[in-house]
């Protein structure tokens, strides 16, 4: 492999004894992606079983363009990502391109209009797609550079690719994971410069949204300001935070000053994992993780 003019280093890697290419008809590829990671996990679909983690750091990436050239530059070094027949192939996106819709009013044919009410969408550039969650009566809508989809479906059969939005990915694993309550729960899920916050009452969605945020004040007065608006108490009502926090780092830290009740999250349930797996916190990597669930 080359290493002068890559851009992305490898940060994790979990393989577990049992992962065989040769298998890989029964087994989900997931890849996620950000500007900063790309992400891969195999689970083996008989089993419900995950065999295989990759985490990928990434720089000198600016735009979508220069992503899809990592994706592209990893799954080459990686032949058999792209020679083998995968059961399935789910890519989750993460950005601020996306809204919520009751499934009643949804009309196929409008959802590029629905989004420009809370996106700015590039009419060139952007493929707006749709996910039905089977779990509501609500529409996600969202968008992703055509960079991404025209790499996908040049490089994997088109029939096996699903492109979700990775709040949708997360919603979807919370009204799974979690029981049922009519008491309102605050999660939230921990990236670079971005902060996913979800708020679940009798298995309905009440709030969804991804902020951005520069500085640990920004990530706290979102956080807060979500509680507050939603009438939780931060000195009472829990939150179970997942992601990219460590439990020793400044952000974790003031999350806790300003959080009473602050819990960590756990892999999802219902699933199995490589005992390699064992090596990572349980919170993290719920990204790869929540893209098994929906459908």
């Amino acid at each position: 492999m080359a290493t002068e003019t890559k851009n992305h280093r490898l940060f994790t890697q979990l393989i577990d004894e049992s992962f065989s290419v040769v298998n890989a008809d029964v087994y989900n590829l997931y890849i996620t992606l950000s500007k900063y990671t790309i992400r891969f996990g195999v689970e083996d679909n008989i089993r419900h079983k995950f065999l295989l983690l990759e985490d990928y750091t990434l720089t000198k990436t600016f735009n979508p363009l220069q992503l899809v050239r990592q994706l592209r530059e990893i799954i080459l070094e990686h032949a058999f990502l792209s020679t083998v027949k995968w059961h399935q192939v789910r890519v989750g996106i993460k950005n601020q391109k996306f809204t919520f819709l009751p499934g009643t009013l949804y009309q196929a044919e409008a959802a590029e209009e629905y989004l420009k009410l809370h996106s700015e969408i590039d009419e060139f550039h952007d493929r707006v797609y749709s996910y039905q969650h089977p779990s509501l009566d609500m529409v996600t809508i969202f968008a992703t550079d055509q960079y991404l989809p025209t790499f996908l479906q040049a490089t994997f059969p088109p029939d096996i690719i699903q492109i979700r939005h990775q709040v949708s990915a997360f919603i979807e694993t919370l009204l799974h994971i979690t029981e049922r309550s009519a008491q309102k729960r605050l999660y939230a899920y921990v990236e670079q410069d971005y902060l996913t916050l979800i708020i679940i009452k009798n298995n309905q969605l009440e709030f969804g949204n991804v902020f951005y945020y520069a500085t640990p004040e920004d990530f706290i007065y979102f956080l807060i300001f979500v509680m507050q608006e939603h009438e939780l108490n931060p000195d009472q009502d829990p939150v179970t935070i997942w992601g990219d926090v460590l439990h020793d780092s400044d952000l974790f830290d003031m999350m806790r000053k300003y959080v009473r009740n602050l819990q960590m999250g756990k892999k999802p349930s219902g699933l199995s994992y490589s005992y390699k797996f064992e090596e990572q916190f349980d919170h993290r990597y719920l990204e790869v993780f929540s893209l098994h669930y929906g459908e």
